[in-house]
């Protein structure tokens, strides 16, 4: 652990110190971009993999079936018009 002692409003802050404070700041630096890079590159790379494994499964599924293919009957939602409104009270 690093300590720093602050000096009486007499004193100056010694040049060496000033110095190790530039460095450190800038060392800190270094490594939060280098490893926020290294996040970035990761994305990137799962991005281009998952981008290509669909890619694949378009071109996969393109190609036709062995055997006849049957679509399934679909029917559109209609409601009911034999059903009364029994709900309403009239007085």
């Amino acid at each position: 652990m690093f300590f720093f002692q602050y000096p009486s409003p007499n004193q100056k802050i010694p040049f060496t110190t000033k110095i190790s404070f530039v460095v450190w700041i800038l060392a800190g630096l270094v490594l939060l971009s280098f490893f926020a890079f290294s996040f970035f590159i990761i994305a990137v790379l799962v991005g281009v993999v998952l981008f290509a494994a669909n890619l694949l499964q378009k071109f996969r599924g393109t190609q036709p079936l062995s055997g006849p293919t049957q679509d399934f009957p679909t029917r559109t939602y209609t409601t009911s018009r034999t059903t009364k409104d029994d709900n309403v009270i009239d007085i």
